[in-house]
């Protein structure tokens, strides 16, 4: 990748993220699209490197979704302890279902946004629980009752991601689904967490950021700051030169121009 500008390195870091492809597939689908991101990885998901042209397997006539069938789904990683339960709200999958259920996805819900978007669209409120009801919510708007079904949403669901309003509102849902219940801010240790999640390929600025965090605010984060910093860091994406906390930028939490006047005194010191 020596040979790429730093746009085409970004678009291969984020075609690598958003399709799981290897380095390799991501530069050979974008130089095909001239490097136009969404176009490649459209390609990428209705033409795979690996598939091969065959006969046509027969359609099927029907693509049946059945809510007595997601109940089974469902039970396949409900918790023992609830088991006995008769509300759907009081049913729920724990932490170790979670990972079993995504692991049948092939999918690691520590490092994919993938499990980001099921959770979203399940309305889960809670991390490490998924409620009867919220799962059931899920699949009604995925319309898959098994592993199988689901597992070919995935690609949509990872071309979803690539849309900036539809990025903005898993981010957004992220903030509610970590905090901890009852509690307004979110814990700074996993805001950074689900920053790093959500945006190592996508702000170069975010382990600086993190780190002031930790070094000068240490408190928890609140809704308002975590949504800005979306909006920042497409804002001031690599560089934070331009940034005028008195004029134009002036709209900005205070926390975020402390952060910014840090840097870039660094950068003055690093230059005598």
């Amino acid at each position: 990748m020596n040979k790429l500008n730093a746009g085409q390195k970004k678009s291969v870091h984020e075609f690598v993220a958003v399709a799981g492809a290897t380095k390799a597939n991501a530069m050979k689908y974008l130089k095909t699209h001239a490097w136009n991101l969404q176009a490649a990885v459209s390609d990428y998901f209705e033409n795979p490197p690996s598939q091969k042209k065959t006969a046509a397997a027969p359609a099927s006539t029907t693509t049946t979704f059945s809510e007595s069938t997601v109940k089974e789904f469902f039970e396949k990683y409900q918790s023992e302890e609830t088991k006995k339960e008769t509300q759907a709200d009081k049913k729920e999958i724990d932490a170790e279902g979670i990972m079993q259920f995504f692991g049948d996805l092939g999918i690691d819900p520590e490092s994919d946004l993938v499990s980001l978007v099921v959770a979203n669209k399940m309305n889960a409120q809670e991390m490490g629980k998924f409620t009867q009801e919220e799962f059931t919510r899920g699949m009604r708007h995925f319309q898959c009752d098994s592993v199988v079904k689901l597992k070919k949403k995935i690609p949509a669901m990872r071309q979803e991601l690539l849309d900036a309003y539809a990025f903005k509102s898993v981010y957004e849902y992220a903030f509610r689904f970590s905090k901890e219940e009852n509690q307004k801010a979110l814990n700074l240790d996993i805001a950074c967490a689900m920053w790093e999640l959500l945006l190592k390929d996508k702000w170069p600025l975010l382990n600086k950021w993190c780190d002031f965090l930790n070094r000068k605010h240490k408190k928890a984060i609140s809704r308002d700051t975590w949504n800005q910093i979306l909006d920042f860091s497409r804002m001031y994406n690599s560089s934070l030169f331009g940034y005028d906390a008195e004029g134009k930028d002036a709209a900005w939490p205070v926390l975020i121009d402390e952060f910014v006047e840090e840097q870039l005194e660094k950068l003055k010191e690093g230059m005598k």
